[in-house]
């Protein structure tokens, strides 16, 4: 029996959907709450071997801008930040999920270490999963005003 039924032009949303999009938002709350504690082993932990994982961009001279791919990619991602920037903000907000796909809104203040300066910016972070892990991942940001901070 279905939980709820939307327009009826959309499909039915049976309720062991809705509890699978419950449990995918749970983990990624999981994982946020990981990243915040500097826990970067737990967010390794649950991606694919063959994650795909970064902002797409023609912004090529920030160093956390670019397409990593597997474990160890997202291992230097998560590197290149520690080593490149400080988050006095980082703000998950809301949470969104529809099939295997969660929607994140972050607001986050970057103080970029080479030289002092800051940026803000509102983002929408997109995780694909697969079998309970994340299988890919998008950041979409003002990389324009990320990049002219970084660079200034």
């Amino acid at each position: 029996m279905p939980a709820h039924i939307r327009s009826p032009a959309a499909r039915v949303v049976v309720a062991s959907e809705e509890m699978q999009m419950s449990d995918n938002i749970s983990m990624l709350q999981q994982m946020y709450a990981a990243f915040g504690r500097g826990d970067i082993n737990t967010i390794l932990a649950n991606v694919t071997e063959d994650v795909d994982w970064g902002t797409e961009t023609i912004v090529g001279d920030v160093p956390w801008y670019q397409i990593r791919r597997g474990v160890a990619g997202v291992g230097d991602f998560f590197q290149t930040l520690a080593t490149e920037v400080d988050f006095p903000r980082f703000e998950p907000s809301i949470f969104a999920a529809t099939d295997d796909h969660v929607f994140v809104r972050v607001d986050y203040d970057y103080k970029f270490k080479r030289n002092g300066k800051s940026a803000s910016t509102g983002a929408v972070h997109q995780f694909t999963l697969r079998d309970g892990k994340v299988s890919k991942f998008r950041a979409f940001e003002d990389t324009a005003a990320i990049r002219a901070a970084w660079n200034s």
